[in-house]
């Protein structure tokens, strides 16, 4: 953390309360970035259905850790159900998702946003979405709404198509960011969601994906936060 985008899974444990993975991970973070980044590990109940269901997470801050010792570390945390990842706020957004199985269609709706932090400029801002499809982390299309001009709680009103095979599901997710738009400057990212599968989401943002899942060919709508 703070961005997801690096993670790690571990093999599959059945038919135990109390598992032993004995499995090692690696991940490549800067000297520099290490007392910003914080350890995640999320813990999940796969049913018959094969359904990824959260049993609680753990959390870690890297600066408690003294990064010049090469000595093997052991730590013991208490799963939490609920972890507060971000305070930040930068608005919202409703969002829409609708899964077509048999014409292997994801469809993304984009309807307004409500109180859009100005990244730039004070006052009224203009602004629009960008919406990317990934599969396994990686941008397979990207999409643009128009631009909302002038207002912190914009109207969009724009879908979005994407072809989704039905064996990608499992591995796909949605990246929707909202664009602060200033003429002769680059545009800055309000802030973002992330809403896909359990590797990819965590919290409402997965809960948006699983009910999509349940609910094949009906448009699901669910408001949320920008970070």
């Amino acid at each position: 953390m703070p961005d997801e985008r690096r993670y790690l899974q571990s093999k599959f444990r059945k038919k135990t309360c109390n598992p032993k993975f004995e499995e090692s991970y690696v991940f490549q973070v800067s000297h520099r970035a290490i007392e910003d980044r914080i350890l995640k590990l999320t813990v999940f109940d796969v049913d018959r259905h094969k359904r990824h269901n959260v049993i609680g997470h753990a959390l870690y801050p890297l600066r408690d850790h003294a990064c010049e010792s090469n000595e093997r570390l052991v730590i013991w945390r208490d799963l939490e159900r609920e972890v507060s990842e971000s305070t930040t706020n930068n608005g919202e957004l409703l969002v829409s998702l609708c899964y077509n199985n048999h014409l292997e269609r994801l469809t993304v709706g984009v309807f307004e946003g409500k109180f859009l932090k100005s990244i730039q400029t004070a006052g009224n801002l203009d602004s629009y979405v960008k919406v990317c499809l990934m599969i396994q982390n990686k941008v397979v299309k990207t999409k643009k709404s128009e631009v909302a001009k002038k207002t912190a709680c914009p109207t969009f009103n724009e879908s979005f198509t994407f072809k989704l095979p039905l064996a990608s599901i499992d591995t796909a997710s949605i990246s929707v960011s909202a664009m602060q738009y200033v003429s002769g400057h680059k545009d800055k990212i309000i802030g973002r969601i992330v809403v896909g599968s359990f590797m990819f989401a965590r919290g409402k943002e997965l809960d948006h994906w699983n009910e999509m899942v349940a609910n094949q060919r009906e448009q699901v709508a669910h408001w949320h936060v920008l970070t």
